[in-house]
């Protein structure tokens, strides 16, 4: 039995002339097809390197497939694979394509002459709903795939602490951050395509937007609202922790300033010359003038600036007499008992011929 087939086909197209169409009308559906035309661009350059990845994938997948497929990372590549594959087999880019070209009439009617002029026909309400039906489905496909992916690129950098199949591992982890990217650039196209459709049909059939259910918004951490703190619990949760916002950062705290008492006055500098006066009038006593005889442990700076300086000597004996060093310390002379010493006769090696031949 065959698998069953992910891509739906799209409704039978029937269209009407653009006569039949109000003309104030008109300037909506311009805007929006100028609006389908820049989203389905966009996904098929974003759905080409997605394609691209996909592929690298596919070949690591299938070289270590035999090697580590009871590893516990390898179901994460495994996962990987599956909701990248069926993203890719719902060609959402081949969808919002064939609705704005429904604009223009039948396929064998479209020649490249007639896509450049402007839109000729308008279809009928089930080409609208079923791009709309599939915008969302494959919104609410790229957010669990994301999701999936997320825990991936987890338990790669998990996997690669351990060092094992270290090259192996970061391309995976290289491959899963590349898709995440690609992904929420499809969704982004996706959301414009969906509101582009949703405005045509609110033009065309405004009686049809009752039965069309809003989409999915992807909720971003940046912009939503902060939770309450919780305590700390002893059990470990397996969930991530959430990266806080840039406006979530509290400022640091840098403390309070403290009031400090102001620094005591510096001393005033003292003229040198005149201090070297004052100190040589008081060394030089005059004959008239009688000093009472001061303490002999009290310190006088006059008396120390008096006293002559007197060359520090080298070590020596108590009475300063120095102490020759071992440079100028005369050198012993050898005797002649000394020098006439026969010196020892270096005896010859001896070998196996000598013994042979009696030398």
């Amino acid at each position: 039995m065959a698998p069953p087939r992910r891509h739906v086909r799209s409704p039978p197209l029937v269209c009407s002339p653009r006569v039949s169409v109000d003309s104030a009308v008109s300037p909506t559906i311009d805007a929006v097809l100028k609006q389908l035309k820049t989203c389905s661009r966009r996904l098929q350059a974003a759905l080409a390197c997605h394609r691209t990845e996909l592929q690298v994938l596919e070949r690591l997948y299938y070289k270590g497939k035999n090697q580590h497929r009871t590893a516990l990372f390898w179901q994460r590549v495994a996962e990987m694979r599956k909701f990248g594959g069926r993203v890719d087999e719902m060609h959402m880019d081949d969808v919002v394509e064939s609705l704005r070209l429904a604009f223009w009439g039948e396929p064998s009617s479209r020649t490249p002459k007639l896509l450049k002029g402007p839109w000729t026909h308008c279809p009928d309400v089930k080409p609208l709903l079923f791009v709309m039906e599939r915008c969302s489905a494959c919104c609410m496909l790229i957010d669990r795939a994301r999701e999936r992916l997320l825990h991936a690129y987890e338990s790669f950098t998990l996997m690669m602490q351990t060092g094992a199949f270290l090259q192996l591992v970061l391309a995976f982890a290289a491959i899963a951050s590349r898709l995440s990217i690609l992904l929420s650039e499809v969704r982004a196209a996706l959301e414009v395509s969906w509101s582009a459709t949703h405005r045509a049909l609110q033009a065309l059939f405004p009686a049809e937007v009752r039965k069309v259910q809003n989409l999915v918004k992807v909720v971003d951490t940046d912009t939503a609202a902060p939770t309450p703190a919780v305590p700390p619990s002893t059990s470990h949760s397996k969930s991530p922790r959430a990266v806080p916002g840039p406006g979530d950062v509290q400022d640091e705290d840098l403390g309070s300033a403290l009031a400090r008492p102001p620094p005591p006055p510096e001393a005033p500098e003292e003229n040198i010359d005149a201090f070297d006066a004052d100190a040589t009038a008081l060394s030089l006593p005059d004959g008239n003038s009688e000093q009472p005889p001061g303490d002999p442990m009290t310190f006088s700076l006059s008396t120390e600036l008096a006293q002559p300086i007197v060359p520090q000597v080298g070590r020596g004996t108590c009475e300063g007499t120095p102490v020759p060093s071992a440079a100028n310390a005369p050198k012993r002379k050898k005797t002649v008992g000394e020098s006439s010493r026969p010196a020892k006769k270096k005896k010859k090696k001896r070998d196996e011929i000598d013994d042979i031949f009696g030398f």
